[in-house]
């Protein structure tokens, strides 16, 4: 009959209202899953990032802190009580103060204590010329480096324990080619420091005998400059002074030095 009909009808058509409701239902409750996941994901990521980044950050605090406590503290000179000391101590940049050389660079500027280090040597000598006891004697550079700007620039950056630029201690630098006859004479009439009142530190054996010939007193530091060279070339010196001599033009190597002592 007509109303049985009209029923079933009816609940056909709410059965499939029914079925499409619940299908939409579970459409919308699985994007919300996916998103609320998503959203769990992101975070979950985040946290582990910045766990990361902060156990990074501590590892590498912990390392500079390690260092900073492992590293050496300067040495200072030790000289004979009332030993002559020079006027006027001359260095050379490359292989001398400083390592690798600039040429070396291949066009690359190079960074204070990342390309170019000080040697531990050169950090003693700078060291003790900063301090107390060398107030009346003065530091030159004397240098054949072609790349004047980056060794200027790097004189600026090299900083001491107390952060003092060593740029400071140097009164007269010299830094072009040419023969260390010519920087050492500049060095002489601008400083106004006889050459017997000087001393050279050099990597380069026809750099120390240009020195020589004028008369002033050169270290061999084939190597690059070391506390040896510089605690032993000033005993050097000071002998040499105690002879009351006028002309020091002599070159002194690392075995001459321990010899003397």
């Amino acid at each position: 009959c007509r109303p049985q009909r009209r029923c079933r009808a009816i609940l056909r058509l709410v059965a499939k209202i029914a079925r499409r409701v619940h299908n939409v239902c579970a459409r919308i409750a699985w994007t919300v899953m996916r998103v609320v996941a998503c959203m769990l994901l992101t975070h979950a990521s985040a946290l582990l990032r910045s766990s990361g980044l902060r156990r990074a950050s501590a590892t590498a605090l912990h390392a500079k802190k390690r260092k900073a406590k492992n590293k050496e503290p300067p040495k200072r000179a030790e000289l004979p009580k009332g030993a002559a000391r020079p006027k006027l101590i001359v260095f050379d940049l490359d292989n001398t103060l400083w390592q690798p050389e600039l040429y070396q660079m291949r066009g690359k500027k190079p960074k204070a204590n990342k390309d170019i280090k000080l040697t531990a040597g050169a950090l003693d000598a700078l060291h003790d010329l900063a301090g107390e006891g060398w107030e009346k004697t003065q530091a030159a550079v004397a240098s054949r480096a072609t790349a004047t700007d980056w060794a200027e620039k790097l004189l600026a950056d090299f900083k001491l324990d107390h952060g003092q630029s060593i740029a400071t201690l140097f009164s007269y630098r010299e830094i072009y080619e040419g023969n260390k006859r010519k920087h050492l004479q500049r060095i002489r009439e601008a400083s106004g420091v006889a050459y017997c009142d000087m001393i050279f530190f050099d990597d380069y054996t026809e750099n120390l005998g240009d020195a020589a010939h004028l008369g002033v007193m050169g270290v061999h530091c084939p190597r690059g400059l070391t506390h040896e060279h510089w605690e032993g070339g000033l005993r050097a010196y000071a002998r040499l002074k105690a002879q009351d001599t006028s002309f020091m033009g002599r070159m002194f190597t690392l075995r001459d030095l321990r010899e003397a002592d």
